[in-house]
C-alpha cells in the first residue's frame, strides 16, 4: 500500500524514481499540505442602503471562509466602502494591502470578481503582474481564474476590458441623467460644500448659511468700495475671519470666485466643469464641449441681481482700464495710504500710468513709468532742456569741463509733477463738487449711476477737505490725466470732469 502511494505521488511530481528517494517524496508530500497564508478583497462603489448590504456580506462571507478553511492562514481583509475602482488614489486598503504584499504578509488573495479588483485595465494589470513577481497568486471566485497561471493574465486583460468598459458606459449614462436634471433646473444635483455662504437640508435644497452670508455681502460691498481681490482677502485674513470649509487664509483667488458666482444672486450655470475621463476622474473647464444651461432663481439669492451685474461691469471697466493704460490688475489695486493716487494718473501722451519717485534733494514727484526702458513718447513741436547732471558723479574734479546740456525734442518722460500738486488738484476738485453736488447728473449707464450715487452720499457725508483722505480717493476716483501742456483733467468714477 505505501509503495502504491508513493508510485502516485512520483507520477504526480514526475520524479524519476532513479534519482528520487523515499524520504524525499514523502517531503513533497508534505509541502503539498503546507498552509497557505490567505488574504481577502473586497469593494463597493457606493454608499447606498443597498450596496452596504453588499459589503457587510462580503466582509462575513471571507471572514467564514479564510477562517474555517483548514487550509488556509487567514491573513486579514481589505475592505473599500464607497469608492470606484477606476482609481487607485483613493482606495485607501486597496493600497494597504499592495503595501503589504510587498512585505510579504500573504501569499494569496481571494476576491469576488475582477470588477471588485478594479475596473482601470491599466492600474488592475499593473498591480497583479506586481502581485505574481511577489510571488502572491490573486483568485477571481466569479470568473474562476488564478493569476498565477500562464492563460491568467490572457482571460484577465479580456474581462478587464469588458469591465472598464461598462464602466464607461454607466458612467455616460449617469451623465445623461444627470445632464436631464440640469435641463430641469434641479439644483440637488449641485455638490454641496463647495462655495461660501450656502448649506444643503435634509432634501438637498441650498439654504442660505446667515453667518457666511455675512461673509459674502462684504465682501461684494468691498469690492465696490474699491478694494482688490489682494486687499480684501489680506483684510479678512488680518482679522482671522474663518474660511467656509477651513483653510490657513483668504488669498485673491477665493475672492475673486465669490464675486463671479452666479449663485450668489439666486440663479445657477450648470456643468461649468466636466470629467474628461471616467477613469482619471479629472474635470476641465467646459469651454463649449459640453451643453452649459443657465436656470434663474433656482435657490435664495444672498446678493441682489442689480448689485451682483455692477459687480461683473466693474470688472469689465478695470479689465479695459488697465488694457487703456498698460498695467496689471495687481497694479491697478495698488492703493494704499501711503500712495492713494498709484495707478491713477495718467500720461496725457501715451496713455501710461505715472511712477512716484524722489529726486537727489529728496523731494516727491511724479513721472511716466515709459522712461524705464527709454520708450517715451515724442511729443511733436515741443523742445525740453534737461536740468545739469549732479556734480557728485564719477570725477568731480573734472565736472567743470561737462557741457551744460542743450534743448532736444520733448518726450513724455520729461514731464514732471510734484505729489503735493497732485493732492491739491484733488482736494480742490472734491470740493468744487461739495459746493456744485448737481453738476453730478445720470448718465444712463449703470455703473455710473451707482457711483453718482455714491458720490452724492460721499460728498454730503464728508462735506469739504482739506487734505488727502485715501479711502475718498479709492471710492471715487477714475484717474487724474496730466498733458504736455500741463493741463490737468480730475475724472471721478460717476463720470463727471473737473
Amino acid at each position: 500500500m505505501e509503495k502504491t502511494i508513493t508510485q502516485k505521488l512520483r507520477k504526480i511530481f514526475r520524479l524519476d524514481p532513479s534519482t528520487k528517494s523515499n524520504e524525499e517524496v514523502e517531503a513533497c508530500a508534505d509541502e503539498t499540505k503546507k498552509k497557505l497564508q490567505v488574504a481577502a478583497y473586497c469593494r463597493v462603489s457606493s454608499g447606498s442602503n443597498e450596496q452596504a448590504s453588499s459589503y457587510a456580506a462580503q466582509v462575513d462571507y471571507y471572514n467564514r471562509l479564510l477562517q474555517e478553511n483548514e487550509d488556509y492562514i487567514f491573513s486579514g481583509i481589505y475592505a473599500d466602502e464607497g469608492i470606484s475602482g477606476t482609481s487607485l488614489k483613493k482606495r485607501e486598503a486597496f493600497n494597504q494591502m499592495m503595501a503589504d504584499a510587498r512585505e510579504h504578509k500573504f501569499e494569496m488573495i481571494i476576491t469576488k470578481s475582477v470588477s471588485r479588483f478594479g475596473r482601470n485595465t491599466l492600474d488592475c494589470l499593473n498591480c497583479i503582474r506586481e502581485l505574481s513577481e511577489l510571488g502572491i497568486d490573486v483568485y477571481l471566485e466569479k470568473e474562476n481564474i488564478h493569476t498565477n497561471k500562464s492563460e491568467g493574465e490572457v482571460l484577465l486583460t479580456l474581462i478587464l476590458a469588458v469591465a472598464q468598459n461598462e464602466s464607461q458606459t454607466q458612467s455616460d449614462n449617469v451623465k445623461w441623467g444627470i445632464h436631464k436634471q440640469y435641463e430641469r433646473g434641479n439644483i440637488k444635483s449641485i455638490p454641496s460644500g463647495k462655495f461660501l455662504g450656502y448649506d444643503k437640508d435634509d432634501e438637498g435644497n441650498l439654504v442660505i448659511n446667515q453667518e457666511q452670508a455675512v461673509i459674502v455681502r462684504r465682501i461684494y460691498q468691498e469690492f465696490l468700495d474699491g478694494y482688490g481681490g489682494y486687499q480684501i482677502a489680506k483684510r479678512l485674513t488680518d482679522e482671522k475671519v474663518p474660511m467656509a470649509y477651513g483653510g490657513k487664509g483668504w488669498c485673491p483667488s477665493h475672492i475673486k470666485k465669490v464675486l463671479i458666482n452666479e449663485k450668489y444672486k439666486g440663479d445657477t450655470q450648470f456643468q461649468k466643469t466636466y470629467n474628461t475621463c471616467c477613469l482619471t476622474k479629472k474635470r476641465a473647464k467646459n469651454q463649449g464641449e459640453l451643453p452649459k444651461p443657465y436656470v434663474e432663481d433656482t435657490h435664495p439669492a444672498i446678493i441682489e441681481k442689480p448689485i451682483w451685474d455692477l459687480v461683473q461691469l466693474e470688472f469689465m471697466r478695470q479689465e479695459q482700464y488697465c488694457k487703456d493704460h498698460h498695467i496689471t490688475n495687481g497694479r491697478y489695486h495698488n492703493q494704499s495710504d501711503r500712495f492713494p493716487f498709484a495707478g491713477r494718473i495718467i500720461c496725457g501722451t501715451c496713455g501710461s500710468t505715472f511712477m512716484q519717485l524722489t529726486d537727489n534733494e529728496g523731494k516727491k514727484y511724479w513721472r511716466c513709468k515709459t522712461f524705464q526702458g527709454k520708450k517715451g513718447t515724442l511729443i511733436e513741436g515741443k523742445l525740453y532742456t534737461p536740468p545739469p547732471r549732479t556734480l557728485w558723479a564719477k570725477n568731480p574734479s573734472k565736472s567743470y569741463r561737462r557741457k551744460l546740456p542743450g534743448p532736444r525734442e520733448m518726450y513724455c518722460t520729461d514731464i514732471k509733477v510734484k505729489v503735493e500738486f497732485t493732492e491739491t488738484l484733488f482736494i480742490n476738485a472734491w470740493n468744487h463738487l461739495v459746493d456744485h453736488p448737481e453738476e453730478i447728473k445720470p448718465s444712463g449707464d449703470a455703473l455710473k449711476d451707482y457711483w453718482a450715487g455714491e458720490m452724492k452720499r460721499l460728498l454730503a457725508e464728508y462735506g469739504k477737505i482739506d487734505e488727502i483722505r485715501p479711502e475718498l480717493v479709492r471710492q471715487t476716483l477714475d484717474h487724474i490725466c496730466i498733458d504736455e501742456n500741463g493741463d490737468v483733467d480730475v475724472t471721478f468714477l460717476c463720470g463727471r470732469r473737473v
